[in-house]
């Protein structure tokens, strides 16, 4: 399979000032690859994101946007509407001529998520030959919960977690901890792939062709938003195909400021707990 052959497909919304960025992050990490192609699809944007697509496709070769309008009407559930604008380029993907010529189809996030990306993490993905979809690490923190799924790792949704530790008692930032933020772990570039039931982390490489004849949902059966990576993948995954995290796919680190922010004021937390709000407690506890 020729690895020449490349389609950049990603989502908008009032990204009219980061797409510019995005894509050119995007491009710059593409440069050894002689056929790079690109199909962003917009909807829902209230600012001039529609006209910066515009100048995009003057200024790039092979640059190409869809607008779907406005979706919120009829799908006013925000990963409803993601599948929905998911399942547009996937149609496009296997329909349009245009895309005939394409091997392997990069999924990236355009704002700001991708940063990191070079053309060294892109080529590290061909070192192995045994995966179907490849995903990205950031060079910090994974930061992918949601998107995540892994026997032992992340099993479950970590929203879902989130909210019933909430219901039986656990504060908010216990719970964060617990369900999201002790699962960001930082994956050494030296690591060794790791193979998953779904991830993410802002972009992934999906070899073209097992992409028929399939469509993402991003609602479960009692209508409840889900991320729509997951039955995505699980759908794939009953096929046979294999889903890894390359350690030396580094897309960015912008969660690290996050995640040190929230252990911040998790310690600060902590520490007025133990020696100001539990003393004082105690106090008044004696005075009673």
């Amino acid at each position: 399979m020729n690895i020449d052959n490349f389609l950049v497909v990603g989502l908008v919304r009032n990204c009219e000032i980061n797409i510019f960025r995005s894509i050119d992050n995007i491009s710059k990490s593409l440069q050894p690859f002689k056929n790079v192609k690109y199909l962003i699809i917009e909807s829902d944007s209230n600012d001039n994101t529609i006209e910066s697509l515009k100048k995009l496709s003057l200024k790039i070769k092979n640059f190409n946007y869809i607008s779907l309008g406005e979706l919120r009407p009829q799908h006013p559930l925000r990963t409803d509407r993601i599948a929905v604008c998911r399942n547009k380029y996937l149609d496009e993907i296997n329909t349009n001529n245009l895309y005939s010529d394409i091997d392997y189809v990069i999924m990236a996030d355009l704002d700001d998520v991708n940063t990191l990306l070079t053309s060294k993490a892109i080529i590290s993905c061909w070192e192995q030959n045994h995966w179907d979809i490849c995903t990205a690490n950031q060079k910090y923190a994974y930061y992918d919960i949601y998107a995540l799924r892994h026997d032992i790792w992340q099993p479950n949704d970590c929203l879902k977690q989130y909210d019933f530790l909430r219901q039986y008692g656990l504060s908010k930032e216990k719970a964060q901890l617990s369900a999201i933020y002790s699962k960001m772990v930082h994956i050494q570039e030296e690591s060794e792939w790791i193979e998953v039931d779904s991830a993410f982390g802002g972009l992934a490489i999906y070899k073209k062709e097992i992409l028929q004849n399939i469509e993402y949902t991003g609602l479960d059966n009692n209508g409840e938003e889900i991320c729509e990576h997951v039955p995505f993948h699980t759908k794939l995954k009953k096929r046979g195909y294999k889903i890894y995290i390359n350690p030396k796919l580094i897309n960015g680190s912008r969660w690290r400021d996050s995640l040190n922010k929230y252990l911040t004021v998790l310690f600060i937390n902590r520490i007025a707990n133990n020696f100001f709000i539990r003393p004082i407690k105690n106090l008044f506890k004696r005075i009673k």
